[in-house]
């Protein structure tokens, strides 16, 4: 069963995909400067080891000088223009580039950012595109997902280097739902990466002003839906109400937000892997698209009505792509579509990432209060706290219902300290770190991994191949 996405509607960027990764750079002049600079004097340093490897990256395909400086505050007496002017002079920022260097400057305490964009770059990447990219800076680096906001600006600024110019856009780089109002839960709250409730993000989703969503309704034909959710993704909607999505798909969308720009970049990439054949698994179906072409499957959730819902979380939690490839793989070897993939002939569809290390949870009857189960799963950790159990069941809700990486991490840091030597517990970490890029607790848990599980020749072969991409020498890790 094939469907094809009608032509008429257009998409409009296409980009290759860089993920994170990230350590701190001292402030070292002479002939061993880095062609990158990071220099981070927050009190955050989590993401550091993923955001130094979109640096490298970014100036690998781009040949473009990128630094990222990072300050608890401003200099006494300094605005955040001089700032940046004068760690431009003091970095020469492009001068090993041809002229060819871009600055991002963030400083915390203000809430303020900055681009600095070197003279050779000057007619390319101009003053206003800059200016939107600040403002909306002020935003992301509010929510719980900064790093993304930064990986996506590498992208965003790196490629219009490489192509050396073109109209200046008039998008704006925020969703037009998407305020710092929203991320605060309505309360004010200013500090960077506040952990909000489910309460919080349903009540902020609640309070948004009205929009005009009929056109994608989720269907009795799975095809339809797909094919409504694809022109929402080519026409930029990224409003986290699409009634189309599943209630864990909503609070997905308002967790990690997404621009127009990058939901059609998405579409994109579904439009050039065209046609897409169709998977179905009781109450569950996969919209398959063809390979060779950077992208998830989408997942298909049934109602008790009969209706099809878009599953933006499972797409996520159920599949993997790496930065580095083209096609996903499966991460689990119970997932129902695994015998569908093998008979489409899909290049990786028994290259499965965690086979026979960890399950996944059979999805609840569709549409259940998701506040209430949360609750319930709450409440029993809360009454058993020292159970593994009870915040493993909590954290995977998280994980596979909203891929709230935040909260599944709370939970199964908790269930891994209870129980040390559940295996499983350990293999969830290490998908949860990669995936909200806290590459070096990611490496901890490998170590972990292939030191307990001598025998698993995957465990070490992960470990080392991780411990080469990010340049850690014998001894160092």
């Amino acid at each position: 069963m094939t469907f094809s996405i009608d032509k008429r509607l257009a998409a409009v960027v296409a980009a290759a995909i860089l993920a994170g990764g990230l350590v701190i750079c001292r402030r070292a002049h002479g002939p061993s400067r880095p062609r990158y600079i990071f220099i981070n004097e927050t009190d955050h340093h989590e993401h550091d080891l993923a955001l130094k490897m979109s640096l490298k990256l970014a100036e690998k395909r781009a040949g473009v000088e990128n630094a990222l400086i990072l300050l608890k505050e401003l200099p006494p007496g300094q605005t955040i223009e001089r700032t940046a002017a004068d760690l431009s002079r003091e970095w020469s920022i492009g001068r090993d580039r041809s002229g060819r260097g871009l600055l991002y400057v963030y400083a915390e305490k203000e809430n303020l950012f900055k681009i600095e964009v070197s003279y050779a770059l000057e007619g390319v990447i101009p003053d206003a595109l800059c200016g939107r990219l600040e403002r909306a800076a002020q935003t992301y680096m509010l929510s719980e997902i900064p790093q993304d906001f930064l990986s996506e600006l590498l992208i965003t600024m790196n490629l219009r280097a490489k192509e050396s110019g073109g109209a200046d856009d008039q998008s704006s780089p925020l969703p037009d739902w998407l305020d710092a109002n929203f991320l605060s839960g309505g309360a004010g709250v200013r500090a960077q990466g506040y952990r909000r409730s489910l309460a919080d993000v349903q009540a902020a989703v609640a309070r948004l002003p009205a929009a005009r969503l009929a056109d994608y309704a989720p269907s009795a034909d799975p095809r339809e839906t797909v094919a409504r959710y694809l022109k929402s993704l080519a026409l930029g909607v990224g409003d986290p109400r699409l009634p189309l999505l599943t209630e864990g798909s909503r609070v997905f969308r308002a967790v990690v937000p997404r621009n127009g720009d990058q939901q059609r970049r998405v579409y994109d990439y579904y439009k050039k892997a065209s046609p897409a054949t169709l998977l179905t698994a009781g109450a569950l179906a996969l919209a398959v698209f063809r390979p060779g072409v950077p992208n998830l499957p989408i997942v298909l959730r049934q109602s008790s009505a009969g209706l099809w819902f878009v599953d933006e979380a499972k797409s996520w939690t159920y599949f993997h792509r790496y930065e580095d490839g083209t096609d996903f793989y499966p991460k689990y070897d119970d997932l129902p579509f695994i015998a569908g993939l093998r008979a489409l002939r899909f290049p990786t569809a028994d290259r499965i990432v965690y086979r026979g290390r960890v399950k996944t949870p059979a999805p609840a009857p569709y549409p259940y209060s998701l506040a209430a189960a949360a609750q319930s799963l709450e409440d029993e950790a809360s009454r058993d706290p020292d159970n593994a159990d009870r915040w493993a069941a909590l954290g995977e809700f998280y994980l596979f219902e909203t891929d709230w990486l935040s909260q599944a991490l709370r939970c199964f840091e908790k269930a891994a300290d209870l129980a040390p030597d559940r295996m499983e517990y350990r293999w969830r970490l290490f998908d949860l770190y990669m995936n909200d890029s806290q590459a070096e607790k990611a490496l901890k848990t490998l170590k972990f991994l292939s030191e307990k599980l001598p025998g698993d020749g995957e465990a070490r072969r992960l470990y080392k191949f991780y411990r080469e991409i990010y340049d850690f020498k014998p001894g160092e890790f």
